[in-house]
């Protein structure tokens, strides 16, 4: 399987996965055979990044978490973040999602050493929710990658769900919007994080943890981050995990004024920010759990020729074993390669077109 943009769907692929609908219903099944007609149906619900089987690769991506289990999530946070919105008290739509909190960490424990190659495909209209779950997975995975305790990432993970909650009490046509935002709808934005902390700092059923989190995770260590532009002293950095963790998955997500971009991408954007506006030991934790290439991946390489991912390298992301796609008249054939060992061949870029 292998994630691709809807744009590239083709007439006869196979759905890898389910998709959801905002409500959490199953909009189209895994093992549908998708043409033109599904095609619209999909992005009309605004969905613009799928999974596909792929005859080049079978095996299954590592989804970390069961994909219903994600959705249960998503409506859980839809819940709380509706009753922020109201103003209202949050004390049971907590208590529910402490339940989620230790029923995820307890099902993700035994992956804390393994390579993260699962993009979260999320509808855009419920990408506040979906993104909160994964998050929150993203978070505790580096935190205990950093040595943190179970309790220290269970109060992490919590504080990944709740991160932005400010957000939930943004109009919601300034969060849609495609236009470029005016002056005051992006005061409205750099906000939220104090918006935030303000609607949870006297619940005293939520951590301090938990809200210095929502309202730090947007400063960076060199003062230029927001709201407060905090400097490296002042950040908590379970605070940096959660804001790390939340630009890996802005990045990587279809968002109403752009499509997503490649988790290579964004981990070199990250790496060329540690030490800058990361924490250099949290950066470095992420990389080192993130995979660039996940299997499945199919890239372009520098002799010119398509490959697929094969294997991941756990010390050498960048450098999976792959195998060269050759096409012949009567179907395929590959050549396995080993890139630790052809340094002169190089991957250039991921190509979604049908080899």
């Amino acid at each position: 399987m292998r994630a691709i943009p809807t744009s590239y769907i083709v007439e006869g692929s196979i759905l890898a996965e389910n998709l959801y609908t905002v409500d959490g219903r199953v909009l189209i099944k895994k093992g549908t055979v998708l043409n033109d007609n599904l095609k619209i149906k999909i992005e009309t619900n605004r969905i613009f990044t799928v999974y596909i089987e792929d005859i080049h690769c079978k095996t299954e991506v590592n989804r970390l978490l069961d994909q219903g289990f994600r959705v249960k999530g998503a409506l859980i946070v839809k819940e709380l973040f509706d009753a922020a919105k109201k103003n209202e008290d949050i004390f049971d739509q907590h208590n529910a999602l402490i339940k989620y909190a230790e029923d995820v960490l307890y099902e993700i424990r035994s992956y804390q050493k393994v390579q993260i190659e699962y993009v979260d495909i999320k509808n855009i209209d419920n990408y506040l929710y979906s993104s909160a779950i994964n998050v929150a997975i993203l978070s505790a995975l580096i935190g205990w990658q950093l040595g943190l305790g179970s309790d220290a990432v269970k109060q992490l993970f919590l504080g990944a769900i709740y991160h932005d909650i400010g957000i939930a009490l943004v109009p919601k046509n300034i969060i849609y919007k495609t236009e470029p935002l005016t002056l005051e709808e992006k005061k409205h934005i750099l906000l939220h994080p104090l918006h935030g902390y303000n609607f949870l700092k006297d619940k005293n059923y939520i951590s301090a943890y938990v809200k210095k989190i929502v309202l730090q995770h947007h400063e960076h260590i060199d003062g230029s981050g927001y709201p407060s532009q905090n400097t490296k002293d002042e950040i908590d950095k379970m605070s940096q995990i959660v804001g790390l963790a939340d630009i890996y998955d802005a990045m990587t997500s279809d968002r109403p004024y752009r499509r997503a971009t490649s988790p290579k991408e964004a981990i070199e954007y990250i790496h060329a920010n540690k030490g800058k506006i990361f924490f250099l030991d949290v950066a470095e934790a992420f990389i080192d759990r993130i995979t660039p290439y996940p299997r499945g991946t199919v890239v372009k390489m520098s002799n010119g020729m398509p490959a697929v991912v094969e294997k991941i390298n756990d010390k050498w992301p960048l450098r999976p074993i792959i195998k060269l796609i050759y096409k012949t008249t009567s179907g395929y054939y590959y050549e396995t390669i080993e890139l630790m060992k052809r340094q002169n061949l190089l991957i250039e870029e991921v190509i979604y077109d049908t080899i």
